[in-house]
Formats: structure tokens, sequence, C-alpha cells
């Protein structure tokens, strides 16, 4: 008799513990941040490029006319539609606010690189911390991109 309500006790505690093991094993798993957008990946591969680009092409024209901001004002132009298309792309996605932070914080960048441009022409040792800001920017969403592919 003993040994019958000992198992009977035992049951619902052994139940609980098959159930959390199933659920365990099968794999559900909690999903906090969005899945890999490689739509997002490419564009802002792009847009690293053309601003590596344009960064470059401020360098060749230091000192000479060309270095003026109205030379330069189409790539601001497109660079600010390119921003403004990442940002909309990453706010629309659900569970995707880290990379919506980042992508207002590249276009600050960018907004801070033209205000000082408006001023005069961007010399070669303000070009070399500006760039290490967009590369740091740059890198931040493509390796939070990276790493969700991998499923990080």
């Amino acid at each position: 008799m003993k040994q019958t309500n000992c198992l009977s006790r035992l049951r619902p505690a052994l139940g609980v513990a098959i159930l959390t093991l199933a659920f365990a094993v099968s794999g559900c798993s909690l999903k906090l941040i969005s899945s890999y957008d490689e739509t997002t990946d490419k564009t802002v591969t792009a847009l690293q490029k053309k601003t590596e680009a344009h960064l470059v092409a401020l360098e060749a024209v230091e000192g000479l006319p060309e270095c003026k901001y109205e030379k330069h004002k189409q790539f601001y132009d497109e660079a600010k539609v390119d921003v403004s298309a990442i940002a909309v792309r990453v706010a629309a996605i659900p569970k995707n606010e880290i990379a919506t932070e980042q992508t207002v914080l590249l276009s600050g960048s960018l907004d801070s690189l033209e205000k000082l441009h408006k001023i005069a022409c961007v010399s070669e040792d303000q070009i070399k911390p500006l760039r290490a800001q967009f590369n740091s920017s740059f890198t931040a969403i493509l390796k939070l991109e990276l790493a969700k592919r991998r499923g990080e």
C-alpha cells in the first residue's frame, strides 16, 4: 500500500519533468531579436562603399576649388535617401530596435559631416576620425545582421 501512495505522489512531478524535457529538446525558444535581413545587409554595405568613395574623393581634392560643398552636394542628397530607406526598412521589422538605433547614429554622423563640409572644405586630418566614426557605425549594423544570419 505504501508503495502505491509514493508512486501516486511522484506522478505529477514526473509529468512536469517530462514536459519540461520535451520542450527543451524540441527546440522551442524565445526570440528576442529579428531575423537576418539580406536587404539591410546589402544596402548598408553599398552605402559604406559610397561613403568611403566620398571620403577618398575629399582627400584627393583637399586645398583645391573642387573641395567645396557645392561640388559634393549630390553625395549628401543620395546618402540621405539611402539612410532614410535603411531606417524605414529596419524600423518596419519587428524586434529590430537595435538596428533602428544604429541607423539613427549613422544618420547623425552623415548630418555632422555635411554640416562640417558646408562650413569649409574637409581636411585629411578631419577625414581620418570621420572615417573611423562611419566605419564604426557601418560595422555595428553589419555585425548585428551577420550575427542574426548565424543565429547568434
